[in-house]
């Protein structure tokens, strides 16, 4: 089971720079500044036309050495999601691959356990030292768990009609 989807980048790899999209003003503004050594592992940001337990888009990562541009939309494939919590509840990190290296990596068992390493690294400890903010890394899932989970999330509400 395949499942493509547009993700909105906040994020670029190796920011440290946290930015969030304001839906009233239609623009990204920071957020906070993450503390070294912590940055981004992977280009971040959201499926557009969902919105998870939290109350926000569910987040996303493109998971590639391309350069990835924040505040530009892109076509990818779902292959997985970092099941974790913070603050505010649920805070699920779908795992996804640009169209063009879904042929390569297209499932979780695809991606080498040292990406998988870090990304657990960064999303357990990137909230250190940030008042009244916390996170816990629970497990990764597969494809077709973050496949369901995104049809969860999804607001058919706001899909084109055909």
């Amino acid at each position: 089971m395949d499942q493509k989807v547009k993700v909105y980048i906040e994020i670029e790899k190796n920011s440290n720079f946290k930015y969030e999209y304001n839906h009233t003003n239609n623009e990204l503004e920071l957020d906070r500044i993450l503390d070294k050594p912590y940055v981004y592992p992977y280009a971040y940001g959201f499926i557009i036309n969902t919105i998870a337990k939290d109350l926000d888009e569910l987040d996303a990562l493109i998971l590639t050495d391309k350069f990835i541009k924040n505040d530009e939309y892109y076509n990818v494939y779902i292959i997985g999601v970092l099941i974790m919590e913070d603050e505010k509840g649920l805070d699920e990190k779908v795992l996804c691959v640009l169209e063009e290296d879904y042929n390569k990596i297209n499932d979780l068992n695809d991606i080498d356990q040292n990406i998988k390493n870090k990304i657990h690294y960064f999303f357990s400890n990137y909230k250190n030292n940030s008042e009244n903010r916390w996170s816990k890394v629970y497990n990764f899932k597969d494809k077709s768990y973050a496949i369901k989970l995104y049809n969860e999330y999804l607001q058919t509400e706001y899909l084109p009609k055909n």
